[in-house]
């Protein structure tokens, strides 16, 4: 199996490509500049993978269905910084055909779906050597990426918007690969984890713009009382008491003992060094949509996965996760899938190899790499 990683030097931009010219050549071997690629004998079938930086030109404007009520997106100019994480050859060839775009919750970041320092838990770079190319990202107001000088100033809406405008640039090529022209994509998938999920919901059903979907740890009902008062908590009195509105939605206490289940302990360290705090306009704006979404995820047409940690039950019920798929009545093609052993973030349990073989089978049998 080959095994993935970033350059040693601190900046996230530091990873830089040769000339697209180059591309053909590299097949023969890596001559990517700052790209780490190590190959693994055992695993004689799995793909050579790369990671290179990319940066959208995105505007903080809210056009979906779910308006910015509790906030105002401010109309200015950010970019967007994440990597794209595929095999080495079809990267090179520029002819992948399908990405998938991944989204994440409150408190995470790009690193929600690309841990870094811990073997095996790097979910892009697994993706990648299993034939799929993926783009992770910091979205608005999170790590590498642009932030509003005000937390209020986006919201789940904006969040969508920006994700379709991405979308649209990954279908054009419009955006930076390393230090060259993007790579245009055919079929685009819309993956979110916890409250990216409802973005992913929110960027579907109002933009009609990508070929599959896929919820990870989100449901529109069966909300806990607990999920209930800690949003009531950090809409109205933590974002209240911020003056610059950013803040975490819950403590390092219940960080680590309430989002992780049958986790190793030094993935727990790992995640929990990288937390981010939150745009107070994306928590605000979080449980309006959701009544927003449960009028309009019936409009959502494309293939639809949705997948729950079989022991996550802070957030929803298992009644209401069981609910979920049914919500989806537009589309002919849906399945769930509870992971054995896994909690909220189901990516980084123990059984983290059953969560990635499920999103891979599902996206090999819809949108194969060529």
């Amino acid at each position: 199996m080959s095994v993935i990683g970033r350059s040693s030097t601190p900046s996230r931009l530091a990873v830089r490509l040769r000339a697209r010219s180059l591309l053909a050549s590299c097949l023969a071997g890596l001559i990517w500049t700052g790209l780490v690629l190590v190959s693994d004998p055992a695993s004689a079938s799995a793909q050579s993978a790369v990671e290179i930086p990319v940066s959208f030109q995105v505007t903080n404007t809210d056009t979906s269905q779910a308006p910015c009520n509790s906030g105002l997106a401010d109309g200015a100019t950010y970019t967007i910084r994440g990597h794209i994480s595929g095999p080495q050859a079809a990267l090179a060839s520029g002819k992948t055909g399908s990405i998938t775009v991944y989204l994440f919750g409150y408190e995470a970041g790009e690193w929600n779906w690309d841990l870094k320092g811990v073997p095996g838990y790097d979910y892009a770079a697994e993706m990648a050597r299993l034939g799929h190319v993926s783009l992770t990202l910091d979205e608005l107001g999170y790590g590498a990426s642009g932030h509003p000088a005000d937390g209020n100033e986006t919201c789940q809406g904006a969040e969508a918007d920006i994700a379709h405008q991405i979308i649209y640039k990954l279908r054009h090529g419009q955006y930076t690969l390393g230090e060259s022209p993007g790579i245009k994509f055919s079929k685009v998938v819309l993956a979110g984890h916890d409250v990216g999920g409802e973005v992913a919901e929110i960027e579907a059903y109002s933009f009609h713009d990508i070929n599959g979907l896929i919820v990870v740890t989100w449901a529109d009902q069966g909300q806990t009382p607990y999920i209930i008062e800690r949003s009531t908590v950090a809409a109205f009195e933590t974002c209240g008491e911020s003056a610059s509105g950013y803040v975490h939605f819950i403590s390092d206490e219940e960080f680590r003992s309430l989002l992780f289940y049958n986790a190793e302990s030094r993935v727990i360290e790992a995640a929990d060094a990288l937390r981010n705090p939150n745009p107070c306009g994306v928590i605000r704006s979080t449980p309006p949509s959701v009544q927003i979404d449960r009028a309009n995820v019936s409009q959502i047409k494309v293939p639809v996965l949705i997948v729950f940690g079989n022991n996550d039950t802070l957030v929803w019920t298992r009644q209401g996760e069981e609910e979920q798929q049914g919500d989806f009545s537009g589309s002919s093609d849906k399945r769930s899938v509870f992971i054995p052993e896994a909690g909220h973030f189901v990516m980084f349990a123990r059984t983290f190899r059953l969560f990635d073989s499920t999103m891979s089978d599902w996206l090999s049998s819809r949108f194969p790499t060529p």
